[in-house]
């Protein structure tokens, strides 16, 4: 989860690595340091807290040099201080690591190095690399096979780079697991977790595969294998547009990209479907005899991908008659699935790096089934190692409570639905083109509720000193109930629990008081009287109702303390109209509480360790 960055060139590298690194404070920002080769010796600066922390203590303890690491850290192992923040080094100074994952055998590494003389200042895993580097370079008087033997005795997922007094003129990088891309410049060379943190001045990149090692100078890269063979690569040119990573004048990202699902929803439908109303998929490399002899599929996927998931589950059952299964990626890959080559696993990713959903991968892989995930990446390591995705087309998405990367997965998801429904010659042409209608008016229903957001600020100010909140919906917004619920969490620190309707008087109504409100999702629909029970049922416990309804519906208002209402649509579509203004509210809460909503505590955007 953390960010890693590292540079050599003509340029300060204290300014480089501080750019890069607040491109991936997203991935974590308990700490953040750099190290730094000024004069042949190894400088480290690092501060806890964030990027800002760090440029603050440069500023009144400044670096030279033109070669260094950089790091955003998501603590692991030992609490977030300025002791167990990285880089960490060896011993004798000589040797600085940055790293992004876990070493899970560091302990026993420890005793040993600790045996042999070694003395350790952290409570971090990490600080077992460069002493174990620094053992095998005493012994081996070469460093790429010291890097070589260091890497086989780890354990785990893990990225790092390291910085050596030694080597002035190159970095040395391993992967296994975690994700480590390089970026060739003008005469400069970069190596980071993500794209986002070395453009635009890396022109060129190459994401580096996993049991993957070797170092990097000013002018290429040196790429080796687990047998140390080097090996070939080809770089591909960096097509990135800088401007995704800016606020463009909204206070937070998280409202920026809030704001941004309208926009990103009609570029999906414009590139999803084409004239004769047919959906089109061109980059899921996968064969139509195949999907149309799939009568099963399993999603597997963590966190708000897995509310898009049983979004998903609907989608697939009710348009494309496919039995569906939903699990949580963590317990999926541990549960020995009943699947086959007839199976299709669905992964769901928005960083496609999520370590869980890639390990539930592995697990389908090994039971002969064919994997299509869908990740908002193209390039990201699930992606990659899916026999086929598909593009969620969400851009770049900073916030770390995701909300445009959900309506894209959830969007994708219908229309993958309809996609497989019509591979099967299911519904009638008719029906078929009146639901691509109903999907064509999404955007411009989005940006009037967008328009109203004001109304949901309202909201967060009068309710800002409760404590917990019940969040209830039916069938297609049982998922957003989950997802409000989450999202309120995530970012407001409130605890809240999302349930479905009917699962609410099976012990969960036993919380309502005049002190819970109750967020009732009740559009219009197949089960609309259903909600209006659970609406009379919190009203006869005085607990008080905050709903989300059809426009015009005048009987959930008259029953409500809150009601903000949403334009009318059919069941399916309701869950992408009816979760934007619960991000709002989360939104708008945090704003309340004194919460940092792009940046909350404890989290990171890309879980890449379990």
């Amino acid at each position: 989860m953390c960010g890693i960055v590292g540079y050599l060139g003509p340029k300060s590298v204290d300014s480089v690595l501080i750019v890069g690194l607040t491109r991936l404070e997203y991935r974590g920002y308990d700490s953040a340091g750099i190290a730094v080769l000024d004069k042949n010796e190894i400088v480290v600066r690092k501060e806890k807290g964030k990027i800002k922390d760090l440029e603050e203590l440069l500023l009144s303890h400044p670096v030279e040099g033109n070669v260094g690491i950089g790091h955003t850290r998501w603590a692991t192992h030992g609490e977030p201080n300025r002791q167990n923040a990285h880089p960490h080094i060896d011993t004798a100074g000589s040797t600085a690591v940055v790293h992004n994952g876990i070493v899970e055998n560091h302990h026993a590494l420890r005793l040993e190095l600790i045996d042999k003389g070694h003395v350790f200042h952290t409570e971090t895993d990490t600080e077992v690399i460069p002493h174990l580097f620094e053992q095998y370079y005493k012994e081996l008087k070469d460093a790429p096979k010291a890097l070589k033997a260091t890497v086989d005795r780890l354990e785990g997922r893990f990225a790092f780079v390291l910085l050596l007094d030694k080597f002035p003129d190159r970095l040395f990088f391993a992967r296994n697991g975690s994700p480590l891309v390089y970026g060739k410049g003008r005469g400069e060379s970069f190596l980071a977790s993500d794209v986002s943190a070395i453009v635009p001045a890396a022109k060129e990149h190459f994401h580096i595969e996993n049991d993957q090692w070797g170092w990097i100078t000013k002018d290429g890269l040196h790429l080796h294998n687990g047998t140390s063979e080097p090996l070939p690569f080809e770089l591909t040119r960096t097509q990135f547009d800088v401007k995704t990573l800016d606020r463009g004048g909204y206070e937070h990202f998280m409202l920026k990209e809030i704001h941004e699902q309208p926009g990103i929803i009609r570029g999906i439908i414009q590139n999803r479907l084409n004239d004769e109303g047919l959906v089109t998929l061109p980059e899921m490399q996968l064969p139509n005899d195949f999907l149309n002899r799939v009568t099963r599929c399993i999603i597997t996927s963590a966190g708000t991908s897995w509310h898009a998931g049983i979004v998903g589950k609907f989608y697939l059952e009710q348009f494309a008659r496919l039995s569906t299964e939903v699990d949580i990626s963590s317990e999926f890959r541990y549960r020995n699935p009943i699947a086959d080559g007839e199976t299709l696993v669905v992964a769901i990713s928005q960083s496609g790096e999520t370590a869980d959903t890639l390990a539930g991968i592995h697990q389908a892989k090994a039971k002969f089934c064919r994997v299509l995930s869908f990740v908002n990446v193209t390039t990201s390591s699930i992606a990659r190692e899916s026999e086929a995705f598909i593009d969620l087309m969400a851009g770049p998405e900073i916030g770390v409570a995701s909300t445009k990367a959900y309506t894209a997965q959830v969007m994708s998801l219908l229309l993958y639905a309809q996609f497989m429904g019509g591979i099967k010659w299911l519904g009638s042409k008719e029906d078929r083109l009146a639901i691509l209608r109903e999907i064509r008016l999404l955007p411009e229903k989005m940006e009037r509720i967008l328009a109203r957001a004001e109304e949901l600020k309202h909201w967060a100010h009068e309710l800002r000193d409760s404590k917990d909140f019940v969040f209830l919906g039916r069938q297609h917004n049982h998922p957003t109930a989950l997802e409000g619920a989450l999202k309120l969490k995530e970012i407001a620190y409130v605890h809240a629990s999302g349930y479905a309707g009917g699962e609410f008087k099976h012990g969960p109504i036993a919380l309502i008081s005049d002190q819970i409100p109750v967020v009732c999702i009740a559009p219009r629909g197949e089960l609309y009287e259903k909600m209006i029970s659970n609406i009379e049922e919190v009203r006869s416990r005085k607990g008080r109702i905050l709903s989300i309804c059809t426009e015009g519906d005048e009987m959930v208002r008259s029953k409500s303390d809150f009601c903000f209402e949403i334009p009318e649509c059919p069941d399916y579509l309701s869950p992408l109209l009816a979760v934007i203004p619960l991000q709002l509210f989360a939104y708008y809460s945090a704003l309340e509480r004194g919460c940092e909503p792009d940046q909350p505590r404890n989290l990171a955007k890309s879980v890449t360790v379990e």
